[in-house]
């Protein structure tokens, strides 16, 4: 026997993963679903700095962080 564990980023292709796995007799037995925020993810953050230009288009690497950064608040003030 096998185990094989897939992520898949959206539903159709899981509707698609169970559609063929029971045409095949593979017993599915479970299916997690997580929330994922794109926005967390290395790839977005490559395709971000591509998409301005690469490495090379950030003249100042401190300003640029300074620009895009934003920090959370080390406590609660209330």
């Amino acid at each position: 026997m096998s185990l094989l564990t897939l992520e898949l980023k959206n539903d159709s292709d899981l509707e698609l993963i169970i559609a063929f796995a029971k045409r095949l007799n593979i017993m599915v037995l479970d299916i997690k679903k997580t929330k994922t925020d794109s926005k967390q993810s290395p790839v977005y953050w490559l395709d971000q700095l591509a998409d301005a230009g690469g490495v090379k288009a950030i003249a100042n690497p401190s300003e640029w962080q300074k620009k895009i950064r934003t920090d959370k608040p080390l406590f609660n003030r209330d």
